[in-house]
C-alpha cells in the first residue's frame, strides 16, 4: 500500500522516515474533547547502537516490536491534533539493551513536537494573555511559561556596551510598582529593564555591568521632567548631555493652560443664563483654546454649535474676550508654544525671564518655574535631534501587552515577554524554518 505524502506536508514533518498510510485520520475524544488523530510509523535500520556505540553488523541488532507514542501538534481546523507514532523498537545482542527509533519532529522524553513548541514562541511575540496562547496551541499555561522562558535566554541583556544616544524612562507593570528601562535612542532596541525606578537601583546596576570608559562613551541621555534621573546621569556619566523630550515641555504648558481654563469655567458657572452660555462654549471649544493659533481656520466659515456659522479665529478671539485671566494664559502660553516648536531657545529664555503678569494662574506659574530649572537640558533638546518617541511607543505597546494578560504578578516573567514581543517578531519565518530541521 502506497504511503499518503500529502499528510505529511500538511502537518509540516520533515522526517522521510515517518509514512503514513491512507485513511490515517480518524477522530475521537482527549479529556472530553473531540480532537484529531493522525497515525503514523517509524522505522529504519540503524547504523549503530546508541548505548554501546557497536556498528549494526551480522543483524547484531534487529527489530523488536513497536511502541506508540501520542505527540501534541499545532491545531488543525478546530478540533486539536495529535500524531499516533508506532516507533520502532530495537534490541542490541551486544549489550543487551533495547532501542526506540529517533525522530527529529519531537526532543528525547517529550510529547510536545517541535513545531508546537515554534507555534508557541511565534504566538508570544503578539499582545496576548498566556491562557490564551495554551489554548490555541493546545498546551497547559505551563509549557506556554516554560518555553517562553527557554526562548527569553537567548534575548538576556549581555552588557557589552552602551551606544552613544540613550533614552530613559519608566512604566507601571504592578499597583504602585513602576518598572526602569532603557534604549538605544536612535535605533530604538530595548538593552535592558529594570524592577524598579530608584536611583539606588539604578546607580548599582550601570556600575556594576558597565564600565567607567563605557559610560564615558554616552554622548546624550534623553528624558522626561524627572528630577531623579537628572542627578543619577550626572554622577554614572560624567560626559553625556542631558536632553528633555520636546513632547513632555509641550505637555506641561498644555495641562496648565487646561487647568487655568477649567478655573475660568467654573467661574462662570452661574444661574446667570449669560454666564451659563460662556460655561458651555468653553467646556465644549476647549480644543480650539489649546491647538497652536497658527493653524486656526482664518478664511473656511463652519457651523459651530453655541456659535453658528463662524471661523475658527473669531470663536476663540470671543472665549477671550470673556476673562482677562484666560486671555493673559492663553497668550503667554502661545508665546511659549511657539518657542518650543521653532527651536527658539534665546525666545524661549527672555519669555521665562519676564517678570510674571498678576493675571497669570498659580498653574502656569509652576509650569514657568519648572521650565527655568531645567533650562539648560531644555537648550540640548532645541540642539540635538533624539527624544522620547521610540520609547513612548514602546511604554504603550507594553501597556496593551499588560491588559490582555490581565497583569502579571512576576515582574521577571513579565520582562521576558516583553523582550521575546519586541525582539523575536521580525523573525518568525526563521523560526518556524528551525522547527523543521531541529534534531531530537
Amino acid at each position: 500500500m502506497s504511503t499518503c505524502n500529502d499528510i505529511r506536508n500538511l502537518i509540516d514533518i520533515q522526517d522521510e522516515n515517518i509514512t503514513f498510510l491512507p485513511g490515517c485520520v480518524t477522530y475521537g475524544e482527549y479529556k472530553g474533547k473531540p480532537c484529531k488523530y493522525i497515525s503514523g510509523e517509524l522505522t529504519y535500520e540503524p547504523t549503530h547502537c546508541t548505548k554501546c556505540g557497536i556498528k549494526n553488523e551480522n543483524y547484531i541488532i534487529f527489530k523488536n516490536g513497536k511502541q506508540e507514542s501520542r505527540i501534541t501538534l499545532p491545531m488543525i481546523g478546530i478540533a486539536r491534533s495529535f500524531l499516533k507514532l508506532k516507533k520502532q523498537r530495537f534490541f542490541c545482542k551486544a549489550c543487551q539493551c533495547s532501542l526506540t527509533a529517533k525522530t527529529s519532529i519531537i526532543e528525547k522524553n517529550c510529547h510536545i513536537s517541535n513545531q508546537s513548541k515554534a507555534m508557541i514562541v511565534i504566538k508570544s511575540t503578539e499582545a496576548r494573555s498566556v491562557k490564551s496562547l495554551s489554548n490555541d496551541c493546545s498546551v497547559s499555561w505551563h509549557t506556554v511559561q516554560r518555553e517562553i522562558n527557554k526562548v527569553a535566554q537567548s534575548t538576556k541583556s549581555h552588557h557589552q556596551a552602551l551606544p552613544e544616544n540613550l533614552s530613559f524612562d519608566e512604566f507601571k507593570y504592578a499597583k504602585g510598582l513602576m518598572a526602569f528601562e532603557y534604549i538605544n535612542a536612535e535605533t530604538g532596541d530595548i538593552l535592558d529593564i529594570l524592577g524598579a525606578r530608584t536611583s539606588r537601583i539604578i546607580k548599582n546596576h550601570f556600575i556594576s555591568n558597565y564600565s567607567l570608559n563605557d559610560r564615558r562613551h554616552v554622548k546624550t541621555i534623553t528624558i522626561d521632567m524627572n528630577a531623579g534621573y537628572v542627578n543619577v546621569i550626572k554622577e554614572i556619566f560624567p560626559r553625556a548631555s542631558i536632553i528633555i523630550d520636546r513632547f513632555h515641555l509641550v505637555q506641561l504648558i498644555n495641562r496648565a493652560m487646561t487647568k487655568t481654563r477649567i478655573k475660568v469655567m467654573n467661574r462662570l458657572k452661574r444661574v446667570n443664563n449669560e454666564d451659563m452660555k460662556k460655561y458651555r462654549r468653553l467646556k465644549k471649544y476647549w480644543r480650539l483654546l489649546q491647538k497652536n493659533e497658527l493653524k486656526l481656520k482664518t478664511t473656511e466659515y463652519t457651523y459651530y454649535p453655541l456659535f453658528g456659522q463662524r471661523l475658527e479665529k473669531s470663536i476663540v478671539e470671543e472665549m477671550l474676550a470673556y476673562d482677562p485671566e484666560l486671555k493673559a494664559n492663553y497668550q503667554l502660553y502661545q508665546r511659549l508654544l511657539k518657542a518650543i516648536n521653532m527651536r527658539q531657545f534665546e525666545t524661549l529664555k527672555v519669555i521665562l525671564e519676564e517678570r510674571s503678569s498678576p493675571l497669570i494662574s498659580s498653574y502656569m506659574r509652576t509650569s514657568l518655574k519648572t521650565l527655568r530649572k531645567h533650562l539648560p537640558y531644555i537648550k540640548n533638546s532645541f540642539i540635538y535631534p533624539y527624544n522620547n518617541g521610540r520609547i513612548e511607543g514602546i511604554n504603550n505597546k507594553i501597556k496593551v501587552l499588560s491588559k490582555v494578560a490581565y497583569g502579571y504578578r512576576n515582574f521577571y516573567n513579565y520582562k521576558k515577554r516583553i523582550m521575546i514581543h519586541f525582539k523575536f517578531k521580525p523573525i518568525e519565518t526563521n523560526l518556524i524554518k528551525k522547527s523543521r530541521y531541529k534534531v531530537a
